[in-house]
């Protein structure tokens, strides 16, 4: 008896609020269209503020706020020589004092194994098949980065793209 009851007020509350909602809607479609037009001398009493802008100039910065350092000024002087002397330049190659020439191993990507929580690179090197995770060192070689087709290879300081076999 008591669950009809609330059900009965429960149905005509659901039943008025959808009521509203389509009478506000119906009511936007075919209502009057009444525009509302405001009098001039309610215009007349309107005023506007007029901001006045701040005007300041900007100093040049003496000091590198990021490297504390006091800047330099760079003044160009332009000297005018009415017989001017070619100057040659020349142009110094700098040899490393290490060998370049390092004796890379034997070197076959194979692909790599991707489980859930880590990744394996088969590499082989010199006839024997590795399985090594990024940024591990088998016999001085490092492999540092993975792509879909390559790796990249560091060994002696020297970094080599090693392709998909």
């Amino acid at each position: 008896m008591i669950k009809k009851k609330i059900n009965i007020i429960l149905i005509i509350v659901v039943l008025s609020l959808w009521g509203t909602v389509g009478y506000r809607t119906i009511k936007n479609y075919f209502g009057d269209n009444k525009t509302i037009t405001i009098s001039e001398s309610q215009t007349q009493n309107v005023s506007l503020k007029k901001v006045n802008k701040d005007t300041f100039q900007l100093e040049k910065v003496i000091r590198d706020p990021f490297l504390n350092k006091q800047l330099e000024e760079k003044t160009t002087v332009k000297e005018y020589v009415s017989n001017p002397i070619p100057i040659k330049k020349t142009v110094k190659t700098l040899v490393p004092k290490y060998n370049t020439n390092i004796d890379w191993p034997q070197l076959q990507y194979f692909g790599y194994l991707k489980s859930n929580d880590q990744e394996l690179i088969l590499l082989k090197i010199d006839s024997r098949l590795y399985k090594l995770k990024l940024n591990s060192e088998v016999n001085g070689l490092l492999v540092k980065k993975k792509f879909k087709d390559s790796i990249e290879v560091f060994f002696n300081s020297q970094s080599r793209i090693i392709r998909l076999k």
